[in-house]
């Protein structure tokens, strides 16, 4: 039986609709979905002319309601059940609707109540954007047996989901993207590596599609931020070679500036990038600058690298027990405001060829300490981890409280890991004889790498950075940073971004 709602003291257009099956395309799962339902046949169709003091249409007990102020003048507005079949690896809980005239935008949101019949723990709107045929996961809510959403233009939608396997909720179109990027001196060509893997990231969230076969294998981002900071954040106030702005460093800040030897870069760049379903033309081409000019940071940058720290101080907000150096707080409502969406995904993204060095006793900096000036400066982090160094848990803990769900923080480290450790569990990873700290008898001052890639460089045991992804308890990857090729980092990291927006919790 038709519905009709009175929203906005707007007129209720009471269309009469053919006899045929309801159409469902999922069984209700143990969420629920209400099984009575009137989700219209295929083919049905409704109409309705809606002007500036705002309108509504119905089709069984698909709703469309439009404020005032949507439309500049009248419009005919029609919802058509289509027998367009959902995406491959999609599962859909009603038709696919088709909302025209196609392309029609709205100045304001208009709400959409979309009839279904699957798990109401799940159920989650997919429309799509422009003339293209990707869907984007849009903010849902249910009541009863409809999936209730807004947009602000018109072309298709379903309600379903996209997840297989374990499936712990809705799915999620925001993405933010934390790039934490070593700009020491040993890291030029891993850097461009990452930049060489930055257009291909982009497309495949903007698109969906996993493999490049044409097939959306997850839902699109309707907005993917992404931004970096450096791993310099200061000495404490100590002269240390390499590390110019001796008491914060770069402090958790986003880069913003431009990086002069990439070319078509800027000189300096908003504190973070973003890309939206629906942009103009040119806007991916603009994203993918941005990212690239700012996470290619360079070298020269200060050799004590505090990747952890630095990660935490960008993402933790002021309001925060947590404190960093000379009892400072947290960036994310500070000098990161505005990057961070309290419901969005989560991603931090480590690149670096040293283990982390985030000090809880600054003066393990000072080349000339009463307490530690007996060990040479460059082994200071080692020999001193369990005295000098944070805990482990300061950052298992502080990445757990950036979201309700942990699910919901991705933590991605690409390191010096050897290469044929990569896809093992993080204990044998961790009890690898090359993933063990120690001296390197032919250099003395120095630790013996864990991969040594000719070309490359060589890389250390990033023995904390690892048992940060281990003890995480959200999704994480650990990927090598000593493999020429980044295709298989990006290719492990988007996996698990696809796998979290699509609303699963598959480890």
């Amino acid at each position: 039986m038709q519905r009709l709602r009175r929203s906005f003291g707007v007129l209720i257009a009471a269309l009469a609709l053919g006899c045929g099956p309801t159409h469902h395309v999922a069984d209700a799962g143990p969420g629920g979905g209400d099984s009575g339902s009137d989700i219209p046949p295929e083919g049905a169709s409704a109409s309705a002319t809606v002007g500036a003091a705002g309108g509504a249409l119905s089709l069984g007990d698909l709703e469309l309601i439009v404020p005032a102020g949507a439309l500049p003048s009248d419009v005919e507005l029609t919802v058509t059940v289509t027998t367009e079949p959902v995406p491959g690896s999609f599962t859909g809980f009603s038709p696919v609707y088709r909302f025209e005239p196609a392309g029609t935008t709205f100045a304001m949101p208009v709400e959409v109540r979309l009839p279904y019949a699957g798990d109401a723990e799940i159920a989650s709107v997919f429309w799509t954007h422009g003339e293209g045929d990707t869907f984007v996961a849009l903010p849902t809510r249910v009541e009863g047996g409809e999936a209730i959403t807004e947009t602000t233009h018109f072309s298709r939608a379903f309600v379903g989901t996209a997840c297989s396997g374990s499936c712990c909720g809705r799915a999620n179109g925001d993405l933010d993207v934390l790039f934490m990027v070593d700009d020491s001196n040993s890291m030029t060509e891993e850097q461009a590596s990452l930049e060489m893997q930055i257009p291909r990231m982009a497309e495949i969230l903007a698109t969906g599609d996993l493999d490049g076969d044409g097939v959306q294998d997850f839902p699109a981002l309707r907005s993917v931020r992404a931004g970096t900071v450096s791993s310099d954040m200061g000495t404490g106030g100590h002269n240390v070679p390499t590390c110019a702005e001796r008491t914060f460093g770069d402090d958790g800040v986003l880069q913003t500036a431009g990086n002069p030897g990439i070319a078509g870069c800027m000189a300096s760049y908003p504190s973070f990038a973003e890309l939206r379903a629906g942009d103009p033309a040119g806007s991916e081409a603009a994203f993918i600058e941005q990212v690239s000019c700012t996470a290619v940071l360079g070298t020269g940058g200060c050799g004590f690298e505090q990747q952890l720290d630095a990660v935490l101080k960008a993402v933790t907000p002021s309001t925060s027990p947590i404190r960093f150096h000379d009892g400072s707080v947290g960036q994310a409502d500070r000098g990161n405001a505005g990057f961070l969406r309290s419901d969005s995904v989560l991603a931090t993204i480590v690149l670096t060829d040293e283990n982390d060095c985030s000090a809880s006793d600054p003066e393990l900096f000072d080349p000339s300490s009463s307490t530690y000036g007996s060990t040479d400066l460059n082994l200071r982090c080692f020999a001193h981890e369990d005295t000098a160094l944070h805990p482990i848990s300061r950052y298992v803990d502080g990445l757990r409280a950036m979201r309700t769900n942990p699910d919901d923080v991705i933590f991605a480290l690409v390191a010096g890991v050897p290469t044929d450790l990569v896809g093992t569990d993080y204990a044998t990873m961790l009890a690898d004889p090359r993933m063990q700290q120690q001296v390197d008898p032919s250099s003395p001052n120095r630790l013996t790498p864990s991969c040594d890639v000719p070309g490359r460089g060589v890389a250390f045991p990033p023995t904390r950075l690892v048992e940060v992804a281990q003890a995480h308890g959200g999704p994480s990857v650990v990927q090598s940073i000593c493999q020429p090729d980044f295709a298989p980092v990006v290719d492990a990291i988007l996996s698990e971004v696809a796998r979290r927006v699509s609303g699963s919790c598959d480890p």
